[in-house]
């Protein structure tokens, strides 16, 4: 893995959200269009660049991977499903998954499985192999990437999830800033001479 790359992506990505986030508050301002309820942004990034924590809350719509098309995937447990269908096709992957099979554990169920009666939702990757899905956007995540993934030597970093964002705390602080503005001068004592 090329760490170096990785951050210029980062960066790069960074980057490209600042400018469009900055744009459609400019538009915004300039358009007298100050509103709360911002319509939905379809953001995309890279799997290995983007925190868990960062996706709660917002909702999947696809996943890429590096030579391919972007595949739908309506929930985070598609996601990850898709994810671990996809490297299970290769010969080598698949094996190193069946020899993880029921060693893989948090702290009360098991991670990744053969029998589907372990867990309290599976989800099927193949036959005789299941990942549990019974855990919020961040907890799954973090379960796919550290106890399954990374374990298995995959390298996950050419993965994109494509979700959809809320409207920003960024245009509501904004937004809030320009209505006090706008009260305190109405209500700013006039000086006369």
């Amino acid at each position: 893995m090329n760490y170096e790359q990785l951050i210029e992506e980062l960066r790069e990505e960074m980057l490209q959200l600042v400018n469009t986030k900055c744009d459609a508050l400019l538009q915004m301002y300039r358009s007298g269009e100050m509103r709360t309820d911002m319509k939905d942004t379809i953001r995309e990034s890279s799997l290995i660049t983007v925190s868990p924590a960062e996706l709660k809350g917002k909702r999947p719509l696809a996943v890429q991977f590096a030579p391919g098309e972007w595949i739908e995937t309506p929930t985070w447990r598609k996601v990850a499903q898709r994810i671990l269908q996809t490297y299970n096709e290769q010969p080598d992957i698949h094996e190193r998954f069946m020899e993880m099979c029921g060693k893989v554990a948090g702290r009360w169920r098991t991670i990744l499985g053969s029998s589907p009666e372990e867990m309290d939702v599976p989800l099927k990757v193949d036959e005789e192999l299941y990942f549990e899905g019974k855990f919020d956007t961040e907890a799954m995540l973090n379960m796919l990437e550290k106890k399954v993934l990374e374990p298995a030597g995959v390298d996950y970093s050419s993965i994109k999830i494509r979700y959809m964002g809320k409207g920003q705390e960024v245009a509501k602080s904004l937004e809030q800033d320009v209505l006090e503005q706008e009260g305190q001068e109405q209500h700013a004592p006039v000086q006369t001479m």
